[in-house]
């Protein structure tokens, strides 16, 4: 394992999944993916005076525990267009998620209420947005990528904007004071797909899971 600290508040854990493990979750996040009422989808966003229908911008897209709405910005316990109830998020990614914050990011009583799976290829990317659809910005969110690795964009503590790649097999953190930083993700590179991933992945294809705590825990 390699661990980078770019800015305050960030952290980066490149190899932290063995291929085996990263083979075990894109496998039970592919069979999650396949369900029909709250599998993998492609939402539309709220329209804008730039568009009238915009699209979300990864390939396929679904959500654990709580149903994040991009037509909203809003959590739901159910899919607006199915009323299905999202997939809960399994025991052991809620304890892979504290395994993570002891040992890199301590932060007591985590407990994520959603999960959001984005599936990327060469076509799609995230602007720079800021995570505050959230009521609470206290507690950090986690990150688990698979497959190729990306280009990371983010606000470091003098608010300009630098990039850094995330391999496949890696996870992240950001809390505290990087919790509400702006953040994107840019181009997927060529020939760098993560051990484990075959089979799953392609070239030029990521998994990314993103824990979060919607709301304020005492």
């Amino acid at each position: 394992m390699r661990i980078l600290n770019p800015r305050k508040d960030l952290i980066i854990v490149e190899d932290f999944f063995s291929p085996e493990q990263a083979a075990e979750w894109l496998e039970w996040v592919s069979l999650k993916g396949q369900d029909t009422l709250r599998g993998f989808h492609h939402p539309k966003l709220k329209p804008n005076r730039f568009h009238k229908e915009p699209k979300y911008p990864v390939k396929k897209y679904m959500c654990l525990g709580l149903y994040w709405n991009p037509l909203d910005y809003m959590y739901h316990p159910i899919l607006p267009e199915t009323n299905a109830k999202p997939f809960p998020i399994p025991v052991k990614l809620k304890e892979l998620g504290q395994k993570i914050l002891k040992e890199f990011y301590p932060y007591p009583n985590y407990s994520p209420e959603t999960v959001l799976v984005n599936f990327y290829t060469d076509k799609s990317s995230m602007g720079l947005h800021v995570d505050k659809d959230e009521e609470d910005h206290l507690s950090p969110v986690i990150g688990l990528n698979f497959g190729s690795t990306c280009r990371f964009m983010y606000e470091d503590e003098d608010r300009e904007m630098k990039e850094i790649k995330i391999p496949g097999n890696s996870v992240y953190v950001f809390g505290g004071s990087a919790r509400l930083m702006r953040h994107g993700l840019g181009s997927i590179y060529a020939k760098t797909l993560s051990p484990g991933s075959e089979g799953h992945l392609q070239n030029k294809e990521r998994l990314n899971l993103t824990m979060r705590q919607v709301y304020a825990h005492e």
